[in-house]
Formats: C-alpha cells, sequence, structure tokens
C-alpha cells in the first residue's frame, strides 16, 4: 500500500494522532486546530485500517457542521489524491477512497440518521452538544468492531456526556479513554517568533476585554462553574485518601442509596468526631441479600447508625438490613425532604465553615460537581429540583446527603450506636 504523507502539524496535533487508546477526547481552546487534526486523524485511519466492511463516520451537531467537516475532509483527501470516483454530496455525504475505505458525515439533529449499520470508528465534532441519547446511538454502532471515536469540542458550562467521558480521560486508569487538553498555550508555543508575539498580544486584549470566566473556557480550555450547580469549590473540602476501617471507638453516620435498574448502590460513611467523609461502597447488578452482606460488613468497619433511602426498593433494602441485625433507620425521599438534605448537606460543605470534609473518593466528586438544581416556577410546590444532568449519576451525593443528616441523629441514638459492634 502506498504510503500517505499527512500536512504538517503542530507538535500537540501529533500527539493527538500518535494516541492509540480507543476513546479520545479533545477539550480545547477556541481555533486552535482541532477540527483539522482530527480530520487528519480520521483520513489516515480510513487509508490505513485492513477492514473496508464497514464506513467511517464524522458526526456533527447540525446538517451545516457536518458539511463543513465534509469539505474538509474532501479537500485533504483531495490533495492526497485518495479518493475514488465522485463524493455523495446527498444525505449523508460519502467519501470513498481508492483503498475501499468509506467515510460517512451524519448530522445529529437527524436522530434516525445515527441508527443502522456498525462502523469502524468516528469523529464526534462539537462534542459539548451531544446528547446522553446521541452517544449511545454512536457508540453502539462500533459494538461489533470495538472502533476508536475522538470527542472534540469546547469546554461548556453544563454537564454533559462529553464532560463525563473528559473525567475518564482524565482519570487515565482503565487503558480506554485518554484526555487532550489544548489552550493557547499550545499554539503559542508551536508559532514562529513573529506570529507568536502577535498571538500573545492578542491573547492578552481578549483577557481584558471578555469576562474571566469566559477566558477561561474559550481560551485555556478549563471547564466553567455551571451557574446552576449546587456544590461549589468541592476540591476546597477534600484532602487524604478514604480509610479501610474507622479508628477506634469512632462513631459514624452511614448513608445508603439503593439503586434502581442502572443506578449503583451506595453506602458511604462520615465520622461524627472527624466529620469527615471516611470512605464509599459502591456497587450494582447483584442480589439485594448479597448487597445487604455487604453493606453489614461495610458498617462493622465504620460502625454507627445507618440511614437508607426507602423509596423504591430501598425499604425492602432497609428490611434486609434489619434482619441481619444492622441499626438501620429508614428516610422517606419526598420533594421537600430531598431540598432540606441537599441544601443541608451544601452548607456543611462550604469550605468557610470546614463542618464536613471528604476524602478523595471517586466518582463522589465529581457527581458533586455536576448536581445542579433547576427552580419550580409552577406546580403544586413551588421550590427547587435537585438531580443530575442527564446522563450521570446522583448515588453517591443521595448517600453523603443521608450521612450527613444521620449526623444530626447521633446524639439521640448514641448510647444505642455506640453498642453496636458488628461481626
Amino acid at each position: 500500500m502506498a504510503t500517505l504523507y499527512l500536512p504538517p502539524l503542530y507538535p500537540y496535533q501529533r500527539r493527538l494522532l500518535e494516541d492509540t487508546h480507543r476513546d479520545i477526547c479533545t477539550v480545547s481552546a477556541t481555533q486552535i486546530g482541532k477540527t483539522f487534526a482530527e480530520a487528519c486523524w480520521l483520513m489516515a485511519r480510513a487509508w490505513e485500517d485492513p477492514v473496508r466492511l464497514h464506513p467511517w463516520w464524522w458526526t456533527a451537531p447540525t446538517y451545516n457542521q457536518a458539511m463543513t467537516g465534509f469539505k474538509l475532509m474532501l479537500a485533504l483527501c483531495s490533495s492526497a489524491g485518495i479518493i475514488q470516483g465522485a463524493p455523495r454530496e446527498s444525505m449523508p455525504q460519502q467519501i470513498k477512497l481508492i483503498n475501499g475505505a468509506v467515510i460517512e458525515f451524519r448530522s445529529r439533529d437527524n436522530f434516525e440518521g445515527l441508527m443502522g449499520s456498525t462502523i469502524a470508528g468516528a469523529v464526534v465534532d462539537e462534542a459539548g452538544s451531544m446528547t446522553v441519547e446521541q452517544h449511545a446511538a454512536i457508540s453502539t454502532r462500533r459494538s461489533a468492531t470495538l472502533g476508536p471515536i475522538h470527542f472534540i469540542g469546547n469546554p461548556g458550562m453544563v454537564a454533559g456526556p462529553f464532560r463525563r467521558l473528559c473525567a475518564k480521560g482524565e482519570e487515565g486508569a482503565d487503558g480506554v479513554h485518554s484526555l487532550h487538553r489544548w489552550t493557547w498555550k499550545d499554539r503559542h508555543a508551536a508559532l514562529p517568533p513573529e506570529q507568536a508575539a502577535a498571538y500573545a498580544e492578542f491573547i492578552e486584549q481578549e483577557r481584558q476585554t471578555q469576562a474571566d470566566f469566559e477566558f477561561r473556557r474559550l481560551y485555556e480550555a478549563e471547564w466553567t462553574e455551571d451557574e446552576a450547580a449546587v456544590f461549589r469549590n468541592v476540591d476546597a473540602s477534600s484532602a487524604g485518601e478514604p480509610q479501610v476501617t474507622g479508628a477506634p471507638g469512632a462513631t459514624h453516620a452511614i448513608g445508603v442509596d439503593v439503586g434502581q435498574q442502572v443506578d449503583y448502590l451506595v453506602a458511604l460513611a462520615v465520622g461524627v468526631e472527624s466529620r469527615r467523609a471516611e470512605a464509599m461502597l459502591r456497587f450494582r447488578g447483584i442480589p439485594q441479600s448479597q448487597a445487604a452482606d455487604r453493606v453489614k460488613e461495610f458498617v462493622g468497619r465504620f460502625p454507627g447508625l445507618v440511614v437508607v433511602e426507602t423509596n423504591g426498593p430501598g425499604l425492602a433494602f432497609l428490611h434486609e438490613l434489619r434482619r441481619r441485625s444492622v441499626r438501620a433507620y429508614g428516610f422517606d425521599t419526598t420533594a421537600k425532604s430531598k431540598e432540606n438534605i441537599i441544601e443541608a448537606l451544601s452548607g456543611a460543605l462550604n469550605p468557610d465553615t470546614a463542618r464536613l470534609t471528604l476524602a478523595n473518593i471517586p466518582p463522589l466528586q465529581h457527581e458533586l460537581k455536576v448536581f445542579r438544581y433547576l427552580k419550580r416556577t409552577s406546580g403544586a410546590l413551588i421550590g427547587y429540583k435537585y438531580s443530575a444532568p442527564d446522563g450521570e449519576h446522583d448515588d453517591c451525593v443521595m448517600a453523603l446527603a443521608l450521612a450527613n443528616y444521620g449526623r444530626a441523629m447521633v446524639n439521640q441514638y448514641a448510647p444505642v450506636i455506640r453498642s453496636v459492634r458488628i461481626a
């Protein structure tokens, strides 16, 4: 096969093309070449891929944005002399290469266009606007090939699938996800001296004229805090690793959120004396009897008062714990009671008061950061609705809120709690 020579690329763009992870996110400052780099990556993969049975995709939020990707890819492939026949400009746009590979361009505003045959891999442009449903449709198209997907976008102010994928890439612990973060400094370092000086002057003008949070989002590729975020400065409340067992003689409040279907069961222990979230148990997909055994063992390591949310399967789980001689109390979550415990938790996590701190317990901090409120303006109950964004979980947040609520009960039940030790 003939060798494909790519156009000149900046060092940070080349690092992206050399990354071999399956799911790669690039969160980028504006106008520093992320779309061009991904077009080069997709052309190279389509050229080198030995399997020609399935098309490659380029997806974008709208038809016009998909056409922009199509025109860029068409120009690159034409300059390389690797196009076979006339490209198809009707929906979905298609480019066929002389090696038999096919690249299709799909608009995400046409959800039906995201369904259908298996794909070899994809580039998801403007991934910050991708919905949970769109992400699921795109990802499942590669379930047979396990092909690579690159997600590219600017950081936004509202959490969603792209931010969650970026968080997984930043953790980098699973060998599947990775994250590239490009700021204006990356482009500045790659430019010749004269261009670099002019670019630095432009950036300084932007810094002076843009709001600070908007400058950081646009040019430093930072996720700005969602103005509807409930918990702020979460990192300031976090320090140290979780405990394996509680300190001798310590009392704990353990909140238990019992997941439904795809949600997790989370038990989270807060030290009453230490005023710190010490440890967490998180799992899903096992029968309630086995789950109750796990929680009993967890309570044995962190003795104290257990508060279980009794909505849905929680009531049955509460009885499972009591049958195992675990001192557990139920909490019925209504719109008002949830509002009360979330507001109490928000106050407790305020770094200025430091009434509650957190061990570094993934994904607790992430869930706290994306947890949001929506003000109700009509209906029977005026107030706030608290929840995670679509596609996110709030099991850890609710378990922590229940544990924080349980701290207030400890004094009332202290003589009983301190006598409980489970073998």
